[in-house]
């Protein structure tokens, strides 16, 4: 996978096929720390701590259409070899939270790349799904609940209706681009 969004997209499918109907996704970059991490949460049936070792095995999988389970020892190699550190551990209520944590400015590091396209491919295939996301940019936070954004639009107007899919990714792109430009004018004295 050449961006961290696949590996983001490959894990909440998995979530999703764990039955999870609530993932909380929170990227954080934190430039000051050289710092970029990766959190993605569910609700779903989890995972004991004796399975954590199997899903890290490319050979291993619970899904019977295929023969691999590539998408999480990726993710891993990914993590490692930039000299991160990635972990899957059991949600404390139920669940579970898969941590993958870089050097920022790691020269092996994929770029992030489309974080709209994956909140909206996730939107688009799966109700009821509540998806919060959350970017962290060094001070600045940008969190999108879809949960408040259908209390905005009412029941009538359903989350996967093509034109609210187009513009919730164009709302996020937005955003994150502001909280990434906002940090730079606050550092440059160019407030307002």
């Amino acid at each position: 996978m050449e961006e961290l969004s696949q590996h983001i997209l490959d894990v909440a499918f998995n979530s999703l096929e764990a039955g999870a109907d609530r993932l909380e996704i929170t990227v954080s970059e934190n430039i000051l720390i050289n710092l970029l991490q990766i959190e993605v949460r569910d609700n779903g049936r989890g995972i004991s701590p004796a399975d954590i070792p199997r899903v890290m095995d490319p050979f291993y999988t619970t899904k019977k259409e295929k023969r691999v389970g590539l998408g999480i020892p990726l993710f891993r190699e990914a993590v490692e070899r930039c000299g991160g550190i990635f972990e899957i551990k059991p949600a404390p209520q139920a669940g579970t939270v898969v941590t993958a944590t870089f050097p920022h400015d790691h020269l092996d590091r994929a770029p992030l790349g489309d974080i709209a396209g994956t909140i909206t491919v996730l939107m688009a295939g799966n109700t009821p799904l509540r998806l919060i996301y959350r970017h962290r940019y060094n001070e600045k936070i940008f969190s999108f609940d879809t949960k408040d954004f259908q209390s905005l639009l009412g029941e009538d107007i359903p989350l996967r209706s093509p034109e609210v899919l187009v513009w919730m990714g164009k709302h996020l792109v937005e955003n994150i681009a502001n909280l990434k430009e906002a940090d730079t004018l606050e550092k440059f004295g160019r407030t307002g």
